[in-house]
């Protein structure tokens, strides 16, 4: 009897352990560089961005609070440290304008409130004209005098303590004034002074203008009129 073959048993070859473990263990330590390079990346990243934000943040808050202090509206605590002028009602026409500019010029520095204006001024009123704010507040109420404008309430002083006769005086003065010598300062002040107490008399800007002008030097007056103000602090300071 024959013997029959034994069949080939066909087997793997041999893996070669070793040189698949390196393998693994290269990819391994490239993996990890390249993540480790990329984590780093975007960490710096982050922190660059949130150094950018807050700085923003920051200057943000910085001009928030700065608008918000400039807009701030003054309290009447505030006022009272700063003004300390006071009207008594017998100073007449010049020191109830002194008054008036002295209130105003408080008024843009201290920001104070267009609805507080006349609050705050009628405060500093002492003895007679005390008497006449508070004959005006029993027959309108204290809430109704507090809002009238301010532009009625100076008119309503310049008509009680700067009679007719003198007002008279002070429109005839306003339409001849012109600069005495080299007093340039001196006029501008008077002229100043009476344009507030004479309002009719220069009942536009284009004709306080051309009043201003007409009191200068003509040596003065020449430059002031081809530079062409268009307002009268603007002429002042040309004349200047």
């Amino acid at each position: 009897m024959a013997l029959g073959r034994r069949p080939t048993v066909r087997r793997n070859p041999p893996v070669n352990r070793s040189t698949n473990q390196n393998n693994v263990d290269i990819n391994s330590r490239i993996d990890t560089h390249m993540l480790n390079q990329l984590i780093s990346t975007r960490v710096a990243e982050a922190l660059a961005a949130a150094t950018v934000t807050h700085a923003a943040s920051t200057q943000e808050e910085n001009n928030l609070g700065s608008n918000s202090s400039q807009n701030k509206a003054c309290n009447y605590k505030e006022f009272c440290a700063v003004m300390y002028e006071n009207f008594r009602g017998t100073e007449g026409a010049v020191g109830l304008t002194r008054w008036f500019k002295k209130l105003e010029s408080e008024f843009g520095i201290s920001n104070v409130a267009e609805g507080d204006r006349v609050k705050f001024a009628s405060s500093t009123l002492l003895d007679g004209a005390l008497t006449w704010w508070n004959v005006y507040v029993h027959y309108v109420t204290l809430d109704t005098a507090h809002a009238t404008p301010w532009s009625d309430f100076k008119a309503m002083l310049i008509w009680k303590y700067c009679p007719r006769n003198e007002v008279k005086q002070m429109e005839n003065e306003l339409w001849n004034l012109k600069v005495k010598g080299t007093n340039l300062t001196a006029y501008n002040q008077r002229f100043q002074e009476l344009i507030l107490l004479c309002p009719e008399m220069v009942p536009n800007a284009d004709r306080l203008l051309e009043r201003y002008i007409e009191g200068l030097p003509l040596n003065i007056k020449g430059n002031v009129t081809s530079s062409k103000p268009v307002d009268l602090h603007e002429a002042i300071e040309m004349a200047q």
